[in-house]
């Protein structure tokens, strides 16, 4: 991610940035998955240069790896991330932007190469929602296995999604939930073992 000691780091620099994150981001939402906005049309939205744009960035891919870490914020903002039903709700908007899911797809794909700047944002993120995953699961979720299947059905589901919109990803993740999910927790909850359940 770009390091605001060395670029936009004044109050103004720190302002363009998040102008030009929020711009990219309103673009990437308004785009369908086969035409990503240009760097051309997110410098326009903020009236710079291209390269102005990118001054405030590492590179190319630390803005759209920022654009994503946005995206993330928004969704944490919108929704209660700490329970089921706040991540179906999210998940179920992140449909309606389809070019910010190609986004989201392509720099997965690039995060399989451990030199690419998205290895290391991808490998954060996923820290962060399987650790979100195993809070919500409790004791079954403890050995990682559960929180680590969902995250990767996810991952192809919305790869699927891209080659054919008309899957419905979130109401696989529900039947998928229905049965790994609640039984794991049903069997926790007979056990006495505390868990968030407020799945459905």
């Amino acid at each position: 991610m770009a390091r605001e000691e060395q670029r936009g780091s004044t109050p103004k620099g720190v302002a363009k940035r998040a102008e030009i994150l929020r711009a990219a981001l309103r673009l990437y939402g308004e785009a369908d998955q086969q035409q990503a906005p240009s760097l051309k049309q997110i410098a326009d939205a903020v009236g710079l240069t291209e390269a102005g744009v990118l001054h405030y960035f590492d590179s190319k891919d630390d803005m759209l790896l920022s654009v994503l870490a946005m995206r993330d914020e928004v969704a944490r903002e919108l929704f209660d991330m700490d329970t089921w039903e706040g991540s179906y709700r999210a998940l179920k908007q992140t449909y309606e932007t389809p070019g910010e899911v190609k986004l989201y797809v392509d720099m997965l794909v690039a995060s399989a190469n451990t030199g690419h700047p998205a290895h290391a944002f991808m490998n954060a993120r996923n820290d962060r929602l399987q650790a979100r995953l195993r809070s919500l699961l409790g004791e079954a979720g403890a050995d990682g296995w559960l929180p680590r299947t969902l995250v990767a059905t996810l991952e192809g589901l919305q790869l699927q999604w891209l080659r054919d919109p008309s899957l419905d990803v979130v109401e696989d993740m529900r039947r998928l939930h229905e049965v790994l999910v609640l039984p794991a927790l049903q069997q926790q909850h007979s056990t006495g073992r505390p868990a968030d359940q407020d799945a459905e």
